[in-house]
């Protein structure tokens, strides 16, 4: 069967048309496939995910359209720990030994989209002078002032307006560095991907060239360490200069579902 070409705007280069790669059920999780069965037995119908032919961003349509409550109710439920078990607790523990390895003495740091605050209360108990924000837990206003060192894991994937979510971080890390963990698409998808869950709320992939293409926008210069970290900041030569230990944050699942559709 070909692929479908439709008429839609890429949120990331504006580029006109995008190819339906896959259509998959929404209760398909990440850990469905770390798991190799289904976690979420009810089928509330499918996805689709389309690809912009110009920079390669991978997004759903139909969930970019959603307002916060419906993200909240649909998504971000009391259920959601069965989608992403170290969501709450294994993953900001983790990511803040790690982030504690390179954030320098006297640093002010933000942890954006931090969930419930952990990975900054615990950077405070070693010493380092952190604060987490996040839109879905904190009712206080985003923070006003800009900050040595932005952190934003697990974040980027989530996210419907990507020009607003990285304008957003530019000016919260103006003169200082964003560090940020998010999976970049694979240069073919053809079927599936198991990144793409939407009852994950994983609905805004970036390839190589869409990452790049949205930092270049907002006016600041990126650096992949891998994969799946990033680093971004007003000039390359801050960048030069970081050095970042490796880690690892999603791994690859062993399992395959039958969870798509042409």
């Amino acid at each position: 069967m070909h692929a479908r070409v439709m008429p839609l705007s890429c949120p990331v280069c504006r580029a006109a048309d995008a190819r339906e790669v896959f259509r998959k059920e929404f209760n398909v999780s990440c850990n469905c496939y770390f798991e190799g069965r289904r976690l979420y037995p009810a089928n509330e119908g499918r996805v689709s995910y389309v690809e912009c032919l110009g920079c390669g961003f991978l997004w759903a349509p139909e969930l970019h359209g959603w307002d916060p409550q419906t993200f909240k109710r649909r998504i971000y439920n009391e259920e959601y720990g069965l989608a992403d078990p170290p969501f709450a607790f294994e993953r900001p523990t983790r990511l803040a030994a790690w982030v504690a390895r390179f954030a320098r003495p006297g640093m002010r740091v933000l942890d954006y989209g931090g969930g419930e605050g952990l990975l900054a209360r615990s950077l405070r108990e070693v010493g380092i002078d952190a604060v987490s924000w996040d839109p879905f837990y904190d009712s206080s206003g985003k923070p006003t002032e800009s900050f040595d060192l932005v952190t934003c894991f697990e974040v980027v994937e989530h996210v419907p307006d990507q020009r607003r979510l990285f304008f957003e971080l530019a000016s919260l890390s103006r003169g200082g560095v964003c560090v940020f963990l998010t999976l970049l698409r694979p240069e073919r998808v053809e079927g599936d991907w198991w990144y793409a869950s939407p009852r994950n709320g994983h609905i805004s992939l970036h390839s190589a060239a869409s990452l790049r293409r949205v930092c270049e926008d907002v006016g600041l210069a990126l650096r992949s360490f891998s994969g799946e970290v990033h680093a971004m900041a007003r000039t390359p030569s801050q960048l030069a200069t970081l050095d970042l230990p490796p880690v690892t944050v999603s791994g690859t699942p062993e399992h395959q579902l039958d969870s798509r559709s042409r």
